[in-house]
């Protein structure tokens, strides 16, 4: 019996769900589960711009089936610009293989996953709700006490996996180290810089694009200067609204869609620069960087210096100014909430890139 995958979560049926839940894909099955009543609350509509979220309220035929009363279910964005986006970096297929062959070995905690299919550009994943953990809020910006624990976190993620060869079950992972990969993306991103521009730039100070404009053709020795340092899986989406916090901020991390192998000081850059308000970043970047380093030398990575990790941090802001050049120049903002996210994250970066003088590096 084969099921079509709903295009929604909000397509979801008792039906479905029960079909889906049992067979568990990717997953492990359930086979006792059964739904008998099922509500779907849509939510995240302005911060999930790849996925297409909602709540799943259910009550099962037999209470003892081992599964808790609510999931969430993920589907793939319907936005066009958030489609093409996925499509080219083939994120649903990147998530769903995380969930199947990775998040057991990571130690940062991720949501149990219940159902994992995927069928080219369609797919769907069914997850714990890990409420009352609350996601964090990048309009607002990380507070203190949530970016410590979410740079813990991250060094934690990054420390396994540091300069080791990738391991044959981990060959699905793309990395940096493709060559063919980053030359795709540079293709790409000088196709999308001028509607970018149209689009961002009356908003970003004018040294900043004179900077993402050298960069762009320099994109390849970037790549060289990376693969030259030990490189480690990174999450490559590393925002507050990706993770959980309980009231205390012990941190879950979701949303594994643009996982790969990279720098973890990438991961950093983007968590720094993107999440934190422009003075509580100013105010803590130094210690933020300094746990970092602190926590991947405890976790065993000695060779982990402060000084070069600073400055491959600082390098990668203008790989995320490129990145985001491509990215945000077709997702669409359809409220005032996903604008602002947007303003946030762009100012916040080209401040960042600003105050570390990056301009040293294209020069």
């Amino acid at each position: 019996m084969k099921i079509s995958l709903p295009l929604q979560p909000i397509n979801l049926t008792p039906e479905t769900l029960t079909f889906f839940i049992q067979d568990g894909g990717l997953a492990p099955g359930n086979e006792a589960a059964v739904v008998e009543n099922l509500n779907i609350e849509t939510f995240a509509s302005g911060t999930a711009f790849l996925g297409s979220l909602a709540r799943l309220d259910i009550t099962w035929t037999d209470l003892n089936c081992g599964l808790p009363t609510r999931l969430v279910a993920k589907t793939p964005t319907t936005d066009p610009g958030g489609l093409s986006v996925g499509k080219m970096l083939n994120v649903w297929e990147r998530e769903a293989m995380f969930y199947a062959r990775l998040a057991h070995q990571i130690a940062t905690p991720v949501p149990p996953c219940r159902a994992n299919f995927v069928d080219g550009d369609q797919a769907l994943l069914i997850l714990d709700d890990l409420s009352p953990s609350t996601p964090g809020n990048q309009v607002a910006g990380a507070t203190l006490a949530q970016a410590r624990s979410a740079v813990i976190a991250l060094a934690q993620l990054h420390a396994p996996f540091w300069g080791k060869t990738r391991a044959p079950d981990l060959m699905w992972v793309p990395g940096i180290d493709n060559r063919q990969t980053t030359f795709g993306l540079q293709s790409a991103i000088s196709e999308s810089l001028p509607h970018f521009l149209k689009r961002f730039g009356d908003g970003l100070p004018s040294k900043g694009i004179e900077w993402l404009e050298k960069f762009v053709p320099l994109l390849g020795s970037w790549r060289d200067d990376v693969i030259s340092k030990p490189l480690t899986i990174a999450h490559a989406d590393y925002r507050v609204e990706n993770m959980l916090f309980t009231t205390d901020n012990a941190v879950s991390v979701i949303d594994w869609q643009t996982a790969m192998y990279t720098g973890g000081p990438t991961d950093l850059s983007f968590f720094i620069a993107t999440n934190l308000e422009v003075q509580l970043r100013r105010e803590y970047e130094s210690e933020l960087i300094q746990l970092y380093v602190e926590t991947l030398n405890q976790e065993g990575i000695h060779e982990a210096a402060l000084v070069e990790i600073k400055n491959d941090y600082e390098h990668a802001h203008l790989w995320w100014m490129s990145m985001l050049a491509n990215n945000l120049s077709s997702i669409e903002t359809p409220d005032a909430r996903s604008a602002a996210l947007f303003d946030a994250i762009l100012t916040r970066l080209y401040s960042a890139a600003m105050d570390s003088e990056c301009g040293r590096f294209v020069s």
